[in-house]
């Protein structure tokens, strides 16, 4: 069974954050370091590439002993949604996507499947004394080809990354 990256997957960034229907929100496991669990391991390479992809945008030194710490500066720096690490997968089973949602672990994170789509959505909230900040986002994904929609699983690293896989339907040969 060989992972492959493709490019199939349809991102959506919506313009209104959609209102999140708490029945269709999906449980997201816990587990351990996304570098050291083997759960993430068929998705690391992935997501490695495109942590790459984002030091090479913002010209930062890669530390080779820490790839994530160079990429949270980057993050510290500017939080824009664009600078989120995000990668895709599939193999003969599975779709999968991946997305770093450091910034939001402390906060709230939902994953739910909507009209045939998953959206992830985040929030946190800061208070220090008078000062109130608040930061949010939302991505929706459509996988290709036929999906088991009911199927599909959530689970988070310890340091914040979440994976999403969508089980594909068999074609009928």
């Amino acid at each position: 069974m060989e992972n492959k990256n493709t490019t199939t997957f349809n991102e959506q960034k919506p313009v209104d954050s959609p209102k999140c229907n708490e029945d269709s929100v999906l449980p997201i496991a816990e587990k351990g370091l996304f570098f050291r669990d083997s759960f993430f391991e068929d998705i690391r390479k992935h997501f490695e590439t495109a942590v790459d992809q984002i030091l090479d945008k913002w010209g930062e030194a890669k530390s080779v002993n820490d790839l994530m710490n160079s990429y949270r500066r980057v993050r510290e720096r500017n939080l824009q949604q664009e600078n989120q690490v995000m990668a895709f997968s599939e193999d003969d089973q599975n779709h999968k996507v991946v997305l770093d949602v450091h910034d939001f672990k402390n906060g709230d994170v939902k994953v739910r499947v909507e009209d045939n789509q998953v959206v992830v959505e985040g929030r946190m909230e800061k208070e220090e004394g008078d000062f109130k900040s608040m930061k949010s986002f939302c991505r929706c994904f459509n996988f290709p080809g036929k999906v088991n929609m009911e199927a599909v699983t959530s689970a988070m690293s310890s340091d914040g990354v979440l994976s999403i896989t969508a089980p594909k339907i068999p074609e009928a040969a």
